[in-house]
């Protein structure tokens, strides 16, 4: 028996084997997965479409898909016709920002993912959730992998650098399941709510999509509440030519009384894409949305512009004297033939674009965020070269060990290491910046409209771009007008507090002047309603011929009138009432008496 047993054992194990190699390799949706894939690997060549998110006190890296030196381990490369192969990242990973780490130190904590592998995605991050959270929607599938079902999913991390997948259960599925899973989305997050705008949609995106890429353009604006977990699709029509907008930027600016989502670059097109149907959009008038009234509007822009651009980097940093700036980095350009290094400042409310003399190295398709307590330092991860066309045939290894640049948003220039101490500097608005603001840059500001100005310049303050709180023209007097100005605003309040003060004094002696000259020692009352107790019998009444009119002595004997200091006396108005004045009488009970009522325990 042990004998016959024996086989059937051998071959139990080794269908078991299999199936857990199987499963170290795919995963419940069907893709596969490596076992080594970090971007710290010696075989590491770039990382495309990287979704980078900053909670607490470390950085974490997502998706996308990593160029290598060779095939690694495993099975999943997915495309193959450049020099170098690649694969969709099978992991997670974290990096510490609070310690100090140059680019050949610095240390990636890999984490096991269960979530679709995609690249493009859309992604949001909330801090007020556990230890932070972040969102991933939409996205592409890498190579020839078909794509997930739709489906939010959400990263949970623990505090510490690690955290776990989960998938986000939707509480209105129907309205979940009109959505379209897009890539190449504008997107963005304030107020607890994510934001993305157009972006594209194939059978490479989407199941239920039967059109192959480019597959169409999505003309809408949709919103993911983080708290209730309710979503919104809005018309973007009216952004545009088109209500389209693809590989573009959006950045979330604090103007307006809700705050305003702006977009930047990227290119629009008719809803059914073709080949060439992308334009790549001007920056000489930028767009914004109001996210609670869905008001759209437009602004006209001056400075130096920066080429036509699209699949840049951008981050945003809020400046000490009412300015707002947001650095632009890399990108493709139709219009310049290629991928740019540069890095360009724009900086609200001049609207106003500036170029710094510090380019990077030429890249596309990477992301950029803040770092450091003071929001000082920018970080730029992944990206590729490879011309205006991106393709993998002419990439290089990126010159940047494991893809990664920081760059001083205040002193415009690029460093080799990361110092937390150096980044928990507060960020001042870069000199150029401030140059312009101080030479009179706000008024030669021409405003699209009413409307937009209303948006920027409240009257909440007058001044920008200053240390010094100057006003914005920069003149020698500026400060003493300021001075002018307070003096005047000193002495009206000063004004209003004296009057304020003696309204009330008077007021006051008023009422006091009042109670005493109407201190009464007779009150006179209507009754009108049924009494059911009787009239003291020591209680004189005064009865009026009247019908319904009583005088009750709320005293004994009547004091006698006393002439008040200062006020003169008036009769009092005659009435054609004749009173007479009796003894009282007794009155009959009119309540009969509660019955006896005995108790018993």
């Amino acid at each position: 028996m042990k004998a016959l047993c024996s086989p059937f054992a051998l071959l139990l194990l080794a269908v078991l084997g299999c199936l857990a190699r199987r499963s170290s390799l795919v995963d419940g949706r069907g893709f596969a997965r490596r076992s080594v894939d970090g971007p710290g690997s010696d075989n590491f060549v770039r990382h495309r479409y990287p979704s980078v998110v900053v909670l607490g006190d470390h950085l974490y890296i997502d998706g996308g898909e990593v160029y290598s030196g060779n095939n690694g381990t495993g099975t999943n490369t997915t495309q193959s016709s450049g020099p170098y192969p690649s694969y969709a990242v099978n992991s997670t990973f974290s990096l510490r920002l609070n310690e100090s780490w140059t680019n050949d130190t610095v240390e990636f904590r890999s984490i096991s993912k269960t979530a679709p592998l995609l690249s493009q995605q859309i992604y949001w991050s909330d801090t007020t959730n556990g230890a932070g959270a972040f969102y991933t929607w939409g996205g592409m599938a890498v190579g020839a992998a078909s794509p997930p079902e739709n489906g939010l999913w959400i990263f949970n991390t623990d505090g510490t650098g690690g955290g776990q997948w989960s998938q986000v259960t939707q509480g209105n599925y129907l309205a979940f399941s009109r959505l379209k899973r897009p890539t190449g989305s504008a997107f963005t997050q304030g107020d607890g709510i994510g934001y993305a705008l157009g972006g594209q949609v194939s059978s490479k995106t989407d199941r239920s999509v039967q059109e192959p890429a480019p597959g169409y353009a999505l003309a809408s604006l949709v919103s993911y509440d983080f708290v209730s977990g309710n979503w919104g699709n809005d018309s973007s029509a009216s952004y545009g030519g088109y209500g389209t907008c693809l590989d573009g930027r959006a950045e979330f600016v604090p103007f307006g009384p809700n705050g305003l989502l702006l977009f930047l670059g990227g290119a629009e097109t008719p809803v059914d894409i073709t080949e060439n149907s992308p334009v790549q959009v001007l920056w000489n008038q930028l767009w914004m949305v109001d996210p609670v009234t869905k008001k759209w509007y437009k602004q006209t822009t001056k400075g130096t512009r920066p080429p036509t651009m699209e699949r840049a980097c951008t981050v945003g940093a809020r400046g000490p004297n009412n300015t707002y700036e947001i650095f632009i980095y890399g990108g493709s350009s139709d219009q310049a033939k290629g991928v740019s290094p540069d890095v360009f400042v724009l900086s609200l409310p001049g609207f106003n674009f500036f170029k710094a003399e510090s380019p990077g190295t030429p890249r596309a398709d990477h992301v950029c965020v803040t770092i450091g307590i003071g929001k000082r330092q920018m970080l730029s991860y992944g990206g590729v070269d490879g011309g205006s066309g991106l393709a993998s045939s002419s990439m290089t290894p990126d010159p940047w060990k494991q893809g990664i640049g920081i760059y001083d948003m205040s002193e415009l220039k690029w460093l080799d290491s990361y110092d937390p101490i150096a980044a928990a500097a507060s960020y001042e608005s870069p000199a150029m910046v401030t140059d312009w603001y101080r030479n009179a840059g706000m008024e030669s500001v021409i405003w699209d409209s009413d409307a937009v100005k209303a948006l920027f310049i409240n009257g909440s303050s007058g001044t920008y771009g200053e240390p010094n709180n100057t006003t914005i023209n920069g003149s020698d007097g500026s400060q003493q007008s300021s001075r002018r100005i307070g003096a005047i605003v000193g002495g009206t309040v000063g004004g209003v507090v004296v009057l304020t003060i003696a309204g009330v004094a008077i007021f006051f002696l008023r009422r006091r002047r009042r109670r005493r000259q109407s201190t009464p020692t007779v009150v006179a009352e209507t009754i009108d309603e049924y009494r059911p107790e009787p009239w003291p019998k020591d209680s004189p009444r005064m009865r009026s011929t009247t019908p319904g009119t009583m005088m009750t002595f709320i005293s004994g004997p009547t004091p006698e009138p006393v002439e008040i200091s200062g006020t003169a006396r008036e009769e009092l108005p005659a009435e054609d009432v004749d009173w007479t004045y009796e003894l009282p009488v007794p009155t009959p009970r009119l309540r009969p008496e509660l019955p006896d009522r005995k108790f018993s325990i």
